[in-house]
């Protein structure tokens, strides 16, 4: 199964679920759902805040929602999310920041249309 379906059957799956429970305001002005890419070797390292320790791990085709995004003094994208579908059980519901070059996404509006994809 392609990528872009893969996203799309699993955001509008995830999308009607999410959006009701978000706990605290949202940084970002929509519901992102992102999964894992582009890691070659190893996992995604999930920490409790950027440039911290690691706690979990995940691996290509796992899917987190995003809730905002913080730039690091050298220039590093982090993500602030939440694991919806990870590489165990003891991972999902997990929460943490992870590097937002690994992750491709896509951005829903509050009815659920797709905005963007990056």
């Amino acid at each position: 199964m392609k990528l872009k379906t893969v996203l799309s059957l699993a955001g509008a799956t995830l999308l009607l679920s999410l959006w009701p429970r978000a706990a605290h305001a949202d940084i970002f002005d929509a519901i992102v759902i992102c999964q894992v890419t582009g890691i070659r070797q190893g996992q995604l390292a999930v920490r409790p805040a950027p440039h911290g320790q690691p706690f979990a791990g995940l691996d290509n085709g796992n899917l987190v929602r995003a809730f905002g995004g913080t730039l690091s003094e050298e220039g590093t994208v982090w993500y602030e999310i939440k694991v919806l579908q990870g590489p165990n059980p003891q991972v999902e519901g997990r929460q943490g920041f992870v590097n937002a070059q690994y992750l491709r996404c896509r951005w829903y509006g509050e009815d659920g249309t797709l905005i963007r994809e990056d």
